[in-house]
């Protein structure tokens, strides 16, 4: 079967009227009557009836029509997709917690959208474990973790190492030692687990009581309104330490990793892959 014959039926199955499927395809109406009798011949039965001046499908029109909607929506795709292959275009949507949102990500798309500015871009704020998520069910195209991924179908890059600090306000800890105010105030985390948990093994220390936030920016909020004391990456709160609103209890040794991920699949397109290229040049002259 020619191709052009059943996109030709395929556009006058949609619009029941040859006059309109002319204007859509640029053809003579007699041009239309020639591809869609040759494909009746060929496939051995009749696609078109006409009543009056109405036109229907026939049983085997209507089939035919079912298999070439499922013909023409899967090269459209084939369309995109090397479309994808051959220059970032479209939406690219990246997912990681608002600490890299507000402090990395809103400088680097910029950057990228200087060298791309055909793409759409859309950023969403989640934790980490939400992002990964987000990836898994091809819900984001690249996402930016703290701690790693370790999923089957989704790649990760390191891409930076953070020290972790135990912070609290400087009036809440004058005079006091971790040990004690860990049984005076809520220890404020997004997780106990993992290399928070060691880190908390490593001083001997185990929170009475805790208070759970989505992001690290929130934990540093609570810290700051004397809410508690947290574990979080020296980087968020440099400006609160050397302003002596904040002290550091305790700096640990065990690092805080940074991973980009991005599903398997997704790194031979050129929206993800440019990306990702920007994203490994930049991410650590944004920290300067």
């Amino acid at each position: 079967m020619e191709l052009r014959h059943l996109k030709t039926f395929h556009v006058v199955a949609e619009c029941l009227n040859l006059t309109k499927a002319a204007d859509i395809l640029k053809y003579s109406q007699p041009t239309i009557s020639l591809q869609i009798q040759a494909l009746e011949k060929e496939i051995g039965h009749t696609l078109l009836s006409r009543v009056g001046k109405r036109t229907f499908l026939t049983p085997t029109g209507k089939l035919l029509k079912k298999h070439t909607e499922k013909l023409f929506s899967d090269l459209d795709e084939l369309e995109q997709d090397l479309k994808r292959l051959e220059k970032p275009f479209g939406t690219l949507t990246i997912a990681a917690p608002e600490f890299y949102c507000s402090y990395y990500l809103s400088q680097l798309i910029s950057v990228y959208l200087d060298l791309h500015p055909q793409v759409q871009m859309k950023m969403l704020c989640y934790n980490s474990k939400e992002t990964i998520k987000l990836i898994d069910s091809n819900k984001a195209d690249i996402g930016i973790i703290a701690g790693t991924c370790n999923r089957s179908g989704i790649e990760e890059i390191l891409i930076d190492q953070e020290d972790l600090v135990l912070v609290a306000d400087s009036e809440v800890a004058r005079g006091k030692t971790a040990v004690e105010l860990f049984a005076e105030k809520p220890f404020i985390t997004y997780d106990i687990e993992g290399v928070i948990k060691d880190c908390l093994d490593e001083i001997n220390c185990k929170p009475v009581s805790t208070i759970e936030c989505g992001s690290e920016e929130a934990i540093k909020r609570a810290v700051v309104m004397k809410a508690g004391i947290a574990l979080i990456s020296d980087i968020l709160i440099e400006k609160e330490v050397e302003e002596g609103s904040l002290v550091v209890l305790e700096r640990f040794p065990k690092r805080l990793s940074t991973y980009l991920i991005y599903p398997k699949d997704e790194r031979d397109f050129s929206t993800v892959s440019s990306f990702v290229d920007v994203l490994l040049e930049t991410w650590q002259t944004l920290r300067t």
